[in-house]
């Protein structure tokens, strides 16, 4: 049996036996460091609130930067794509196509909601704590949704008769061109369903993750989607959405595993590759934008641009989120094992007067922090209440730590 397996049964048995009783302590208590003192619950409380304001502050900046860049895309796709292009008459009585103004109203309510309203609203309340359900069915619908996109914009086009280097749009009523018309509006309104993310990490308090990337994405993706299904349903610039549902796919399948629990999470080591995965497919949608400036081809380049400007713009925000989020957390992790290392007593310096490598002792010659042994070599328990529940806090620090 370990000494500290065996102080951790003393000290219980000796709770049991000296319950009501004051003893003094024994003349051999070895000096044991007190354990480290807990926050008195309301300062943790002012804590909490002045780390929440913090946060709350960060979101109306990041609300005013994402309402900022949702009203410029608006104005840039009025002043050159609806300036240059028709508008397919195949979607004149469609639900929100009609005008761009729906679609941004719908997204400037949405940073709103998720910056200001909702964080106010919880402000003061706990997180809920009760939505698993809620959040797994959310995302096997999305998983479904997704998948059906990626299926329609496939058959569309994207799985065979759809050239990756030139593809001009069919605005006839041909049935592959109005098959992937449809996947296209329907991807418009998934990204609509995607806010619902969002909505998720207010209900939880999870305002870290509400970051400039995460508003600016779902922001921007409806209003840049509607120009480009509104004036081009089909073709070259629907490569994207083909992409983007695959990924789709990929990632609520994650969400949906993770909700289920802690007995899943050890399965989900691959999470950071779903950034890497969303940072190829921007990659490969402005590769397949950019191509076009040296060959012949019909698309209207005024679409490919905005495209390919889209997809630079997400690879910088996705790029500097993995790096912060990954990168420097593994540098970090380094770091930390190091200073553990050295709190352990690698490079200590000098301590209470005592110099490093050094062991102070007490008169009767125990080192400092050491128990007292009788003469069978047996730790001698101390029998004072306050040194019991040292000793259990040692004990469990020990059994944290992996040592017994």
């Amino acid at each position: 049996m370990d000494t500290a397996e065996f102080l951790l049964q003393q000290s219980v048995v000796y709770e049991k036996s000296s319950q009501g009783t004051n003893m003094a302590p024994s003349e051999n208590t070895a000096a044991l460091p007190s354990a480290p003192p807990a926050a008195p619950p309301l300062q943790k409380a002012r804590q909490g609130d002045e780390e929440e304001k913090a946060q709350r502050k960060e979101l109306l900046w990041n609300g005013f930067w994402a309402t900022v860049i949702s009203i410029g895309s608006h104005f840039y796709g009025d002043m050159t794509v609806a300036s240059a292009l028709p508008k397919d008459p195949r979607q004149n009585a469609w639900l929100l196509m009609y005008s761009p103004l729906p679609t941004l109203a719908l997204c400037l309510v949405y940073i709103a909601s998720v910056t200001y309203v909702g964080p106010k609203l919880m402000a003061g309340r706990k997180p809920f704590s009760n939505l698993r359900s809620v959040m797994m069915a959310y995302n096997a619908f999305q998983v479904v949704f997704s998948a059906y996109i990626f299926y329609e914009s496939g058959m569309g086009g994207w799985f065979g008769s759809y050239s990756f280097i030139c593809q001009t749009c069919d605005f006839s009523e041909e049935p592959q061109s109005v098959r992937i018309m449809h996947a296209g509006y329907w991807y418009l309104f998934s990204k609509f369903i995607d806010f619902i993310d969002t909505i998720f990490f207010v209900l939880h308090k999870k305002y870290e993750h509400i970051s400039l990337l995460h508003v600016c994405h779902h922001s921007l993706m409806p209003i840049s989607l509607w120009y480009g299904i509104r004036f081009q349903p089909g073709g070259h610039a629907t490569l994207g959405g083909f992409l983007n549902a695959f990924v789709h796919v990929v990632m609520y399948g994650y969400y949906l595993l993770a909700a289920m629990g802690p007995k899943v999470r050890p399965y989900l080591w691959w999470k950071k590759y779903l950034t890497t995965m969303q940072m190829v497919q921007f990659t490969a949608v402005f590769l397949h934008s950019m191509m076009l400036a040296f060959i012949e081809c019909e698309v209207p380049s005024v679409l490919v641009r905005w495209a390919a400007s889209v997809a630079a713009l997400f690879f910088v925000l996705f790029g500097d989120f993995y790096i912060k989020a990954y990168r420097k957390k593994d540098k970090k992790a380094v770091k930390s094992d190091a200073s553990i290392s050295l709190k352990n007593g690698h490079a200590n310096g000098v301590s209470n007067g005592v110099p490093s490598g050094a062991v102070a002792k007490e008169n009767n010659g125990v080192p400092n922090g050491a128990l007292a042994k009788d003469n069978n070599g047996v730790p001698k328990v101390p029998f004072d209440g306050t040194t019991v529940s040292v000793m259990a806090y040692e004990g469990m620090t020990v059994r944290n730590r992996g040592e017994i």
